[in-house]
């Protein structure tokens, strides 16, 4: 089936928003713990129940992975291109629901150069790349640099590990890849191109390269023939963890192995682990590739329980593409 841009564009969005508020109900869960906690494994939006969590979580609410995406998709707009110093302006301004560092970040933003700098290389986490689909809806895939180059923009004020810009930057490259409608095989192509690019950024972590993982993660599921992906793509890359470099290669394999980003979100979920980040990045991008799959009542639970116009924003994002 062919889509439009417009509705690839859109349903990347919302698939951001729905992976986040769904992957927020199991959060920093094992799997069988889901199953006690919930009554068995999601299957649809349920009330959080959130026990370790510092934060309360209503009904399909989303977190800091969609918050950050919306901020940089308003920043983006508003200057007509990535504007580094708008985006920390932004986050400055108020604190962000679910992101525990607002605080650390106001002082180290006003401490000084060595301060910022402290402050970002160490981190290597997740919010890095569940951010930056306006980053691949403004970009034409064939502009990898300048993708990557938004990247550096877009993250460094409070994500300058390397690990963290480099699956920032493969996410980025698949959603625009997937947007012009390429193969899944392309679309994991040029996030290993853009990973191995973003590889050259940051500052050195210690943590494995991400191109590398990417790889070993499409290779299992290449070879993989079993009937339940998720635990089994889980269990061989150690994930999804906290780090970009464990999450990415986990979500860009999920979907590249399955066919729709219903049963990506969900089996994602069920998984536990950073839920909300990596059902969010695979989401988006598995929305992307197929926006038919992704769950209508998902999105307008997500969009009214949040006061959302995803569509809105995601067209005007898509009139900056060049």
């Amino acid at each position: 089936m062919k889509f439009s841009f417009e509705q690839r564009v859109v349903a990347c969005l919302q698939g951001v928003a729905v992976g986040d508020a769904m992957g927020k109900m199991t959060e920093g869960y094992h799997p069988e713990e889901i199953v006690k906690t919930y009554g068995g494994p999601i299957i649809g939006f349920r009330k959080p129940i959130q026990p370790e969590s510092t934060f309360k979580w209503k009904y399909a609410e989303v977190t800091d992975d969609t918050r950050f995406t919306l901020l940089m998709a308003k920043s983006i707009t508003s200057k007509g291109k990535v504007d580094s110093e708008d985006i920390t302006k932004r986050i400055k301004r108020y604190p962000i629901k679910g992101w525990p560092r607002w605080q650390e970040f106001c002082k180290a933003m006003q401490g000084g150069k060595k301060a910022r700098i402290n402050f970002a290389a160490i981190a290597d986490t997740n919010g890095a790349p569940m951010r930056v689909s306006p980053i691949g809806i403004i970009n034409k895939p064939e502009n990898i640099e300048k993708i990557v180059l938004d990247i550096e923009s877009t993250c460094k004020m409070t994500h300058y590990a390397r690990s963290a810009l480099s699956a920032a930057c493969a996410i980025a490259a698949a959603i625009s890849a997937a947007i012009e409608g390429w193969s899944k095989q392309e679309v994991i192509e040029l996030a290993i191109k853009a990973s191995e690019f973003g590889e050259k950024l940051g500052v050195e972590d210690g943590n494995p390269k991400v191109s590398h993982r990417i790889k070993l993660g499409i290779e299992i599921v290449k070879e993989y023939t079993g009937a339940d992906l998720a635990p089994f793509l889980c269990h061989e890359l150690n994930s999804p963890g906290f780090k970009a470099w464990e999450s990415v290669p986990y979500a860009l394999g999920m979907a590249y192995g399955l066919h729709n980003a219903k049963d990506v979100i969900l089996g994602i979920v069920n998984q536990g682990g950073d839920a909300d980040s990596v059902a969010s990045m695979a989401g988006s991008l598995s929305a992307a590739m197929s926006p038919e799959t992704l769950p209508g009542e998902w999105i307008e639970t997500v969009e009214k329980a949040n006061s959302l116009h995803l569509s809105k924003i995601a067209l005007k994002l898509l009139k900056l593409r060049k």
